[in-house]
């Protein structure tokens, strides 16, 4: 079977989205990779600020961030280390997107969602029709238990559509052998639960 999302399959070829591969090969597997991931998207920092930020031992900063550097989830920031040659500052290998910058972009995806939403829904009659002509009706299955099967298949069909014209990038094969296109967005400060909290006394592992 080719499950809705290829990260919980452990097959290679699993259906799924392009971002699927960082999940199926547990690229961000525990909890203390992506808070420095968090961090280093805020700006560029050290192994020494990291674990003073964390509460960690700079050995156990290091060791993750040499994992996300083999697996190209981090980078060496070039331009802070022009002006802190001393020192090696790590960013995210991939596009974050900040707040204010998002702003610039929503009315025109809110615009776009909206037409495919519309599309979708007047497609219902036609989609309802060819369903009672498989056997998936005759089982007991309904256009409800079919409707998002059916907008992911109309996502990604568009989406291999859009790669075959050039107007999307196809997911980038990765020294470790794991394709993904990742990035990610900066929330917004009143959708951040952990702004304005302390990080908990002692060391985690």
């Amino acid at each position: 079977m080719r499950f809705a999302c290829g990260c919980i399959s452990a097959r290679r070829d699993g259906c799924g989205e392009p971002w699927a591969g960082v999940a199926k090969h547990k690229l961000i597997n525990n909890g203390t990779k992506e808070e420095i991931l968090n961090l280093a998207a805020q700006e560029p920092r050290t192994i020494s600020q990291l674990a003073g930020a964390l509460d960690l031992s700079a050995a156990s900063v290091h060791k993750h961030v040499s994992e996300m550097i083999g697996s190209e989830l981090l980078r060496e920031s070039e331009e802070w280390e022009r002006r802190h040659p001393a020192e090696r500052y790590y960013e995210p290998n991939f596009l974050v997107v900040k707040a204010g910058e998002r702003d610039e972009l929503e009315a025109l995806c809110r615009e776009m969602a909206g037409r495919i939403a519309d599309l979708f829904e007047k497609r219902r009659a036609r989609l309802e029709r060819a369903l009672n002509k498989t056997d998936l009706a005759a089982r007991g299955w309904t256009f409800s238990d079919l409707a998002q099967y059916l907008y992911a298949k109309t996502q990604r069909g568009a989406r291999g559509l859009l790669e075959e014209r050039g107007a999307l990038p196809p997911p980038e094969e990765h020294r470790n052998g794991a394709k993904w296109v990742f990035w990610a967005e900066e929330p917004s400060a009143d959708a951040n639960p952990r702004a304005g909290k302390k990080t908990p006394a002692g060391r985690r592992p």
